[in-house]
């Protein structure tokens, strides 16, 4: 387009006016600068890998009662009873089968002085709990182990002989409470009979195989309410069996059970909760947000200045958007790219 501002000279004719008039080219258009890119500073923070799965609030896991002496059912615990040491756990023939606390069942016949094995130390840590004085190593069947078991015996109305046979007893890691009956009275007393949790309430979760690893035995972990409060719990188990389970979304996953403890006493009965899993803690790293990482060709990351270097670095923990990054040419402060 062209625009007349005051080009050549005319004369017009009759007046004597002049007009002056210029043509000039419009000036042309300045290229657009690009942006600045967005810079960040390498902070120097504490960095903390928590995680969260979804749990079921109630007794926590349950596990199998197996009936082990042969012969007919006469009496059997209602659902909801909690069973302690020395206590029976269902009666075969009308003779109690008791429980004893420890992590080795009784898989022989006890009948003889000199017998050694942890089954052994099972029957003589719970006699001595119960009261019985015993002598000897704490894995030996000894002559007054023997006495002290005729003793119990006669205590529990049943034939003294001093023999203890793998189906007198269910040994069990503590206290439990019985979650339900499968058994029938009058039936056989040789297989599945009842469930049994731990007394308290707890939490059980079906956790991803793979996300798994983070559970150990003792962990500390805190535990969502349905109010949203929170209350501390304890791993007090974690599955080596691998269940196959399908998702919300209806595929199929591979899950643990885990079995979590509470810390203190809480108002619900029962319902959905979350874990929160503190997994891996780092205190005072460089670290910048994920986004400032580029992968580079030849492998590795790197972080790019605001003046276009590439510096390479190494990660380590990834935790609320950010990365743990160290190399020699990092330092707090220093500005790199992001992209957000």
């Amino acid at each position: 387009m062209r625009r007349w501002i005051a080009a050549g000279v005319l004369a017009v004719a009759g007046t004597g006016a002049v007009l002056a008039f210029t043509w000039t080219r419009p000036a042309p258009a300045q290229p657009d600068r690009p942006p600045a890119p967005r810079t960040t500073a390498v902070v120097k923070t504490d960095l903390t890998d928590t995680r969260e799965f979804k749990a079921t609030l109630g007794f926590g896991v349950s596990r199998q009662v197996t009936g082990r002496r042969p012969g007919t059912l006469t009496w059997l615990p209602a659902p909801g009873a909690v069973l302690g040491r020395g206590r029976p756990v269902y009666k075969v023939d009308n003779r109690p089968v008791w429980l004893f606390f420890g992590a080795t069942p009784l898989w022989r016949k006890l009948d003889t002085a000199g017998l050694k094995g942890p089954d052994v130390k099972v029957v003589k840590d719970n006699l001595a709990a119960l009261g019985y004085r015993l002598g000897g190593a704490a894995d030996e069947l000894t002559p007054a182990t023997i006495d002290a078991v005729k003793r119990w015996q006669k205590a529990g109305e049943v034939e003294q002989n001093g023999v203890l046979e793998p189906g007198d007893v269910v040994v069990l890691p503590g206290e439990v409470r019985v979650e339900s009956v499968t058994a029938t009275l009058s039936g056989t007393a040789e297989g599945p009979l009842l469930a049994v949790t731990a007394p308290g309430k707890a939490v059980a979760a079906a956790v991803d195989a793979q996300a798994a690893e983070v559970f150990t035995k003792d962990l500390k972990v805190t535990v969502l309410l349905p109010d949203g409060k929170e209350t501390g719990g304890t791993v007090r188990s974690v599955s080596t069996e691998v269940k196959q389970e399908k998702n919300s979304n209806g595929e199929a996953a591979s899950t643990v059970a885990v079995d979590i403890g509470l810390d203190g006493d809480v108002a619900f009965e029962s319902g959905p909760v979350r874990v929160r899993v503190t997994s891996t803690a780092r205190k005072g790293v460089l670290a910048v947000p994920v986004t400032a990482l580029l992968a580079v060709r030849e492998g590795g990351y790197a972080v790019q200045t605001g003046a276009g270097q590439l510096v390479a670095v190494k990660t380590g923990l990834f935790a609320g958007g950010l990365v743990e990054i160290s190399g020699g040419g990092v330092s707090e402060g220093m500005q790199v790219v992001t992209t957000s």
